[in-house]
């Protein structure tokens, strides 16, 4: 018989407001008679990409984090997850026969300062790229799981499996939402997950990659130029390692199919959101294309900022993304001559780095 229909709900409801989780894990703890519950995600080389857990404050997550707990040579859980099926229930004598492969004993000393030996587990979900598990951590005091308590927790499964595939389901349909909503402003715009990876993108995004002008490597927007493929890899890594909230890449726009004038490139991240299972959109890409500034665009800088017609050329050639020896091979002067340039044409606009002067010219020019 059904004796935990009452947390079902409460399940669900977390899976539409995630901010529930940890009074559910709560609840799902002290109907299965355990000390915690758990709920926890790893992505592709099993790094951890989020690890809700009741009654665990976040010093000691963050030890576990610091060990690498995510690595199946480290955690005899996460071994015996990996080698077992979907929703099969793991308990100590799984984790037993998996602790004779790990490489050391980081994990096996934190769980007794944590004071969380015992327990068992689930799969919800895998694929080629992510695992989702549930699970009951229970300390030396109450000791091993007992076969009531197994039992209590595989019904819990069955809703957990439910409440976590809606809610990866609501999470990747962010996707598509977003899409949609630059779709309206007939905006270029690919919608990206975590890894910078594409998940979604707009019928003009869609344009953009028939007509070879950008195109997908292992799943993330490219360039086809090596010069132009650098920087934007440049900015992508910076936003991927958090070093940055958005990037800018500014390059010429051609090749076939372009406009003969310049591609703009800005990559945004999302508000983080608490409590995701790792499936919501991350960052969006959006692509805007225009045509090289002509002459009045460089009188309104010569006029704005007081830019001799060399300083506005060399600005217009930084726009277009142009690298310094390509502007000193046009132009006919040296590294030396050129630098000289910047330094002034920096202080006139007001700002430190190239980079800064690009994000201006775009503002002021676009």
């Amino acid at each position: 018989m059904r004796r935990h229909h009452g947390l079902a709900d409460k399940l669900l409801a977390a899976a539409i407001e995630p901010d529930r989780w940890l009074g559910v894990l709560s609840d799902v703890a002290a109907a299965c008679r355990s000390d915690h519950a758990q709920i926890i995600g790893f992505g592709p080389d099993y790094d951890v990409a989020f690890n809700f857990v009741s009654g665990i404050d976040a010093g000691a997550l963050r030890r576990f984090d610091a060990i690498d707990h995510g690595s199946p040579l480290i955690n005899y859980r996460v071994a015996a997850s990996v080698a077992a099926g979907p929703h099969a229930v793991l308990h100590e004598a799984h984790y037993a026969a998996a602790r004779s492969g790990l490489v050391n004993d980081a994990y096996l000393d934190l769980t007794r300062d944590v004071d969380i030996p015992h327990g068992c587990q689930t799969n919800l979900r895998r694929d080629e790229h992510n695992l989702l598990g549930f699970a009951l951590l229970r300390s030396a005091r109450s000791g091993p799981t007992t076969a009531a308590v197994r039992a209590d927790f595989a019904e819990l499964r069955d809703y957990a499996v439910a409440a976590a595939a809606l809610q990866v389901a609501l999470e990747r349909q962010g996707h598509h939402l977003i899409a949609g909503s630059f779709d309206a402003m007939g905006t270029a715009c690919f919608v990206l997950d975590a890894d910078l990876r594409v998940r979604a993108r707009t019928v003009s995004a869609e344009g953009l990659l028939r007509a070879g002008v950008v195109r997908l490597a292992d799943g993330r927007v490219a360039l086809p130029i090596a010069e132009d493929q650098r920087r934007l890899s440049a900015a992508m890594n910076a936003v991927a390692s958090g070093r940055a909230l958005a990037g800018h890449v500014v390059v010429p726009d051609e090749v076939e199919g372009g406009t003969g004038g310049v591609m703009t490139l800005k990559l945004h991240c999302l508000p983080a959101r608490d409590w995701s299972m790792g499936f919501a959109p991350a960052a969006i890409l959006v692509v805007k294309r225009s045509l090289y500034p002509g002459p009045i665009d460089a009188s309104v800088l010569r006029d704005t900022y007081r830019l001799t017609a060399a300083e506005a050329a060399i600005a217009l050639a930084l726009l277009m993304g142009q690298p310094r020896a390509q502007i000193c091979a046009a132009r006919g002067i040296t590294r030396e001559t050129l630098r000289t340039h910047l330094r002034t044409l920096f202080a006139k606009l007001g700002v430190n780095r190239e980079a800064d002067a690009i994000h201006l010219l775009h503002a002021v020019l676009g």
